[in-house]
């Protein structure tokens, strides 16, 4: 019988770009940091019997054979790495680049940096990693003041944009000399449409109950159940903006330049992914040099996503 694996709390490592690249330089290197990341610091742990004793296989390196059990575990099985021919010291460097500061890459610049053959390969490449981080972003649910509101995203022509909800936990504290201050702490979108049913479930999905929530006058907002709803109407003015809402407009506003900038646009069908990877930054954007290591850890924990899954 397969037992569940006790997840260790891992310790993320500190890392520049630069310093990714040197650490990091071998498949083997690769690989050991993806053990690790696997198995919350250790080399090894046997899905199937919790044994930490392993034997490496010289002819084969992406396996390790359980002392216990003699069971072969694979590298890839149950990551996102998972039905990828591609090299784990490719998937581990894009990691690097895709973390680095706020910009990311594209897929076109992912191409040239690795030498990957085709856009393609690096565009699922990189889409099979947003659909790592996702995944653990979704482990996690937001508490205390939250901001919700909605975005179109895209192009404004008919069928070329998208409604994106936001919701931003809101985090007041009192700094050194005793003022009050406010700042952002999770983030959590999704692509839907913009009515009552959808944000219920949205909210559902990513707040804890009885969370207090600051929406706007849109009805699709303002009579959300199993939350303490209050709202203000702001009809677009900036200053009632900047002070209902200031988190989730700033969040708006800075991933859909980055989406223009990294990105050049974006088709609104993988809208959604895209966010998926700037939230995911977002999110830790107080430890960055933590960053690279944590998304490594996200995508050796993420369940197996087939190329086939990720269009549209």
């Amino acid at each position: 019988m397969k037992m569940g694996l006790e997840v260790v709390r891992m310790e993320y490592k500190e890392l520049e770009l630069l310093e990714i690249f040197v650490v990091i330089r071998t498949e083997e290197d690769a690989r050991k940091w993806i053990w690790q990341s696997k198995y919350g610091g250790k080399d090894f742990i046997c899905p199937h019997c919790g044994d930490e004793r392993y034997c490496s296989l010289s002819t084969r390196p992406e396996v390790r054979k359980c002392a216990k059990c003699r069971r072969h575990i694979r590298i890839r099985v149950g990551t996102i790495f998972e039905h990828s021919k591609i090299s784990l010291l490719a998937w581990v460097r894009s990691l690097g680049l895709m973390m680095q500061g706020k910009r990311g890459i594209s897929a076109m610049e992912l191409r040239r940096e690795l030498g990957i053959k085709s856009y393609s390969t690096a565009w699922g490449l990189l889409h099979k990693i947003r659909a790592g981080l996702k995944q653990r972003d979704a482990t996690y649910k937001l508490k205390g003041i939250v901001e919700l509101d909605g975005a179109q995203f895209g192009k404004r022509r008919k069928y070329e944009h998208t409604t994106v909800l936001v919701a931003i936990e809101s985090k007041d504290w009192t700094d050194e000399r005793g003022r009050f201050k406010s700042r952002a702490g999770f983030a959590k979108v999704l692509m839907t449409y913009e009515s009552a049913r959808c944000a219920q479930k949205f909210a559902d999905t990513v707040l804890e109950t009885g969370t207090m929530v600051n929406v706007d006058g849109n009805n699709s907002y303002t009579k959300l159940k199993n939350f303490d709803v209050d709202s203000q109407i702001v009809s677009g003015d900036p200053e009632i903006l900047n002070r209902w809402l200031p988190w989730v407009h700033k969040f708006i506003s800075n991933s859909k330049a980055w989406i223009l900038g990294t990105h050049h646009g974006v088709g609104h069908k993988n809208i959604g992914k895209y966010l998926a990877e700037y939230a995911y930054r977002f999110n830790r954007r107080h430890t960055p040099k933590t960053l690279f290591h944590r998304a490594l850890t996200a995508c050796c924990l993420a369940k197996p996503v087939p190329l086939g899954a990720l269009s549209g």
